[in-house]
């Protein structure tokens, strides 16, 4: 079974949670992943591009070179 936008956790979803909603997320594959902890949630505007610490738009703490903590 294949999904005609997005996948979340095996469900077919029409987009991920790129720029709204409590959750932020990224696509990767056709599938939605949740952004890092540690990344700050932007209103309107992408959090993350990837899962690790490395891949937010903008820290919610502290960044140690590259990574957000």
């Amino acid at each position: 079974l294949s999904c005609r936008h997005y996948s979340r956790r095996g469900v077919c979803v029409p987009t991920c949670r790129f720029t709204q909603g409590e959750t932020r997320e990224f696509a990767q594959g056709g599938e939605c992943f949740e952004c890092h902890p540690e990344c700050e949630r932007i209103e309107g505007n992408v959090t993350c591009n990837g899962s690790g610490a490395d891949t937010c738009t903008r820290c919610a703490h502290y960044q140690d070179g590259p990574h957000c903590v």
